[in-house]
């Protein structure tokens, strides 16, 4: 499975076109997770990019059942607004419209953003802004994940 870390500012083109930088596709086995992507609309309307074999994974896990129930009618977005994008030979995906549209995107500066087994694609002046407050915490935050490791380590240990 990939996994997919760090931050890249990359630009829209006219056509919708946008880059997957190299440190990016080069974190994909395309045996393993695939070629292409399937685009989804996540939380707070950011566009995630998942590996197509992977995010095949995820909704099968997702749809255990052949017959509609409310469980899985409340998943039916994620099929509806899911698109799948197929990189070119410079690896350059296209946007579509709709897609843009729903994630407020107008900017053409953009951050791709690793998060483990997705990308995600912020405006960069909204991934700044989110950067400058997480950053205020930052220490917090490490220091609070190597209390979780510690504790996990000591009921490890008996």
């Amino acid at each position: 499975m990939a996994l997919f870390v760090g931050e890249f500012d990359q630009v829209i083109d006219a056509k919708h076109r946008l880059a997957i930088p190299a440190a990016l596709r080069e974190q994909i086995d395309p045996k393993e997770d695939g070629r292409n992507f399937y685009l989804v609309l996540g939380t707070g309307r950011r566009l995630w990019l998942y590996p197509d074999k992977y995010y095949q994974k995820l909704l099968s896990m997702l749809r255990a059942t052949p017959l509609p129930n409310r469980q899985t009618q409340q998943y039916d977005m994620f099929f509806a607004m899911a698109r799948v994008v197929k990189p070119d030979p410079q690896g350059r995906i296209v946007l579509p419209e709709k897609s843009m549209m729903r994630a407020r995107i107008t900017d053409p500066h953009i951050t791709l953003v690793g998060k483990g087994d997705h990308i995600e694609i912020w405006p960069t002046k909204e991934w700044n802004e989110f950067m400058s407050k997480v950053l205020e915490r930052y220490d917090e935050a490490i220091l609070d994940a190597g209390d979780r490791l510690a504790a996990s380590g000591d009921k490890n240990d008996k």
